[in-house]
């Protein structure tokens, strides 16, 4: 009988296995499947993205190109080329033919005409220099002769920062005799960046041959014009002549994002389209929480039949070979339960479950009464503990007596008992008697009557509007201050300052406004000033700073800072500055707490007889 209850169990345990790890190998590779399939809809969307935003702004750069290249065909170019100068007339015939070009093209914003040395012959901003000009398209121009037509850079001066497209302009016998220059907004590549949807964490770069920041999405205007280290792939995925997708962390926000980057044909510029893991993962997170907590809820019904399953067979064997043993301990033990004036509860120590319990520990626990035999007898309970951490004890065979602990019933209710677990040997079925003393109401008094404590210790010590140190306890602080400053001659230095024209804010806006500018003053105090520094209020409006092991002139550069962010300070209640007046001095051999807090109320008096907003020091006594 009792080879065939374990054969049952190592056949149910078998089964339970086998069933988990296929339901949990089908989950998972059915999550791997989503992620390849969203990773791949990514790399395309980022793909074709980076095509049709490079073909946008090479096709607005071309046009804008052939824009300018047209200005050669005019005569008046021409003829403006031969003689660096027009007639009144000839320039009005110009500058409409130039204008119209402009409107041709909605992000030109200028167009000028040079000769080959470099000097402005015109230009469509009135205001330009007309004297030589020292640019890179002039060193391009002089450098490579008639072998390039065109050149196009960026430009990031005061008033004239865009795109630079430069044309060379031919005579009849195809020599440069000059050329023509176009600055096209930069808000062209920003506007075209703004169409491209890449989702809510995604990110668009426009880069030059410089690494310059032209253009992003989202818009990074404080790093324009500025040069960005090359990202850094982690995992290069596809690579042809122009064109690089690539796996890797923003250098502007550190997001991971799967990058398409694209060089523009004919022009200097890099497009970057990253579409981020957050976006085309999110969909693949809500399948795999689904799956996962699908596949644990099986699990645990699993484990819970199974658990069911083996504890049934386990109790079959221990019932039918300690029943009898049983039958003759039961009448002693429901008489030693029952006649306790504690909570008893008798438990088996290999299940956790609850044999007998008295009067006591049911209404504790809030257990049911026992069932009656049908021979007049009390059954047992036979019910689950659920009471931490009595069940950690009881798996570890401890044996605790009379030890205070925080009990946590079934219901997450908790109490506070006098808790002893004695093992029961010579027992048929392992048992353990655990004996409760309810000490809940005790612990409760005693934890109101600590925090009562704390909280009179604090007020005793603090001002209740400021929340500094109250008079008493700065007094108690610079004493002991002294005392360590004579003994161990550390350099020590205290400030006493009051707020210039307190009682104007109280007469003007009222009291509560004046409490806010007391406020004010102590939160500066204590944000400038160390954790080992003691800031207090002495007074209405005055206060005290105690600078433990600080020279004269630390102190000194401190309550500058308190002063400079308590000028920053605004108030809604007026436009006026709030100040204070002070002085400030150090540790002299032979100080007592009176005598350096007379010291500094006579400085004090000073600054405000020297028209207040003073900060006055009596030098370092060093």
């Amino acid at each position: 009988m009792r080879k065939q209850q374990q054969a049952k169990g190592k056949r149910a345990k078998w089964l339970a296995a086998i069933f988990l790890a296929s339901t949990l190998l089908v989950v998972v590779l059915d999550l791997a499947g989503t992620r390849r399939q969203g990773e791949s809809e990514a790399r395309n969307q980022a793909a074709g993205l980076s095509e049709l935003l490079e073909e946008r702004l090479s096709s607005g750069l071309r046009e804008t190109s052939l824009i300018l290249k047209s200005a050669s065909d005019s005569t008046l170019v021409q003829l403006l080329l031969n003689k660096h100068m027009l007639s009144q007339e000839q320039e009005q015939r110009i500058d409409l033919q130039m204008h119209g070009k402009l409107r041709q093209m909605p992000y030109l914003k200028q167009i000028d005409i040079l000769d080959s040395s470099c000097y402005l012959l015109y230009s469509s901003q009135k205001h330009s220099p007309s004297s030589q000009l020292k640019t890179d398209y002039c060193r391009w121009y002089h450098r490579n002769g008639a072998q390039d037509s065109s050149f196009t850079s960026t430009r990031s001066e005061q008033g004239q920062d865009g795109i630079v497209l430069v044309q060379k302009l031919l005579n009849q016998d195809d020599e440069a005799i000059g050329m023509v220059v176009g600055v096209l907004d930069r808000h062209f590549f920003q506007a075209e960046v703004a169409k491209l949807p890449v989702g809510r964490f995604g990110e668009i770069l426009v880069l030059d041959q410089r690494q310059m920041l032209q253009a992003s999405w989202p818009a990074q205007a404080g790093r324009m014009d500025q040069p960005l280290n090359e990202l850094q792939s982690t995992e290069v995925l596809d690579r042809h002549d122009n064109y690089l997708q690539f796996r890797a962390r923003s250098i502007l926000d550190q997001e991971m994002r799967l990058y398409s980057s694209r060089l523009m044909e004919g022009f200097p510029f890099r497009v970057v389209v990253g579409i981020a893991e957050r976006d085309f993962t999110r969909a693949y997170n809500d399948k795999a929480t689904l799956a996962v907590l699908a596949w644990l809820f099986t699990a645990g019904l699993t484990m819970l039949t199974l658990r069911n399953h083996l504890a049934s067979i386990r109790q079959n064997r221990l019932l039918s070979t300690s029943a009898a043993r049983i039958r003759e301990s039961e009448e002693l033990a429901r008489l030693t339960l029952d006649t306790a004036p504690v909570a008893l509860l008798l438990v088996a120590t290999d299940t956790l479950r609850i044999l007998r319990a008295n009067a006591p520990a049911r209404e504790m626990l809030q257990l049911p009464a026992a069932p009656q035999r049908a021979d007049g007898q009390t059954a047992m309970l036979d019910l689950p503990l659920q009471l931490a951490p009595v069940c950690d004890w009881l798996r570890s065979g401890e044996i605790v007596a009379n030890r205070e602990a925080e009990l946590e019933r079934a219901d997450q209710s908790k109490l506070w008992a006098i808790v002893s677990v004695e093992l029961m040997p010579q027992q048929q079925i392992p048992a353990a008697l655990i004996a409760l003393y309810d000490i809940s109401e005790r612990k409760a008094l005693e934890n109101e009557l600590e925090e009562k404590n704390r909280l009179l210790n604090e007020m005793a010590i603090t001002d209740p509007l400021t929340r500094l140190s109250n008079r008493r306890h700065a007094d108690q602080t610079l004493k002991e201050e002294l005392q360590r400053c004579e003994r161990y001659s550390q350099p020590m230095s205290v400030a006493v300052f009051d707020i210039d024209h307190f009682k104007q804010f109280n007469d003007s806006f009222g009291h509560q406004a004046g409490d806010n500018v007391l406020l004010a003053v102590a939160n500066a105090a204590v944000d400038c000033t160390r954790s080992t520094d003691v800031c207090a209020r002495i007074g209405g409006e005055e206060f005290l700073v105690i600078f433990p092991c600080t020279r004269l002139r630390d102190a000194e550069k401190v309550m500058a800072r308190v002063q400079q962010v308590l000028a920053g300070t605004v108030f809604p209640f007026t436009d006026e500055k709030v100040t204070f007046s002070g002085g400030i001095t150090a540790w002299r051999p032979g100080d007592t707490p009176s005598g350096m807090l007379s010291r500094a109320d006579k400085l004090l008096y000073q600054a405000k007889m020297a028209g207040r907003d003073l900060m006055l020091s009596d030098g370092n006594p060093d």
